[in-house]
């Protein structure tokens, strides 16, 4: 029976005590952790820089092809890169 005693005290204390608080700023510290980042400005341009880079390139190198090897690259090439971006996001968002 002692057992049962002290379990009673334990839990009529813990009961008895107030509430403990977070503070004031924990909700926007966590939030500002788990909310996704976004590209600042910078980052922005980087990317429009390298797609730009990246098309003229594409198309340079692509000159002498024949549309038709063009077209199923492209026709191959955008599935393969929307699978791979759909997965990546699924990675990140866990």
């Amino acid at each position: 029976m002692p057992d049962d005693e002290a379990m009673d005290q334990l839990l009529k204390s813990a009961f008895a005590a107030e509430a403990p608080k977070l503070s004031p700023t924990f909700d926007a510290r966590v939030l500002r952790r788990v909310r996704p980042r976004r590209l600042t400005p910078l980052g922005r341009v980087v990317i429009a820089a390298y797609a730009v880079i990246a098309t003229t390139g594409a198309v340079w190198w692509m000159r002498d092809l024949p549309l038709e090897s063009i077209a199923l690259a492209v026709a191959i090439g955008l599935p393969l890169a929307a699978g791979a971006g759909a997965y990546g996001r699924r990675l990140v968002a866990g």
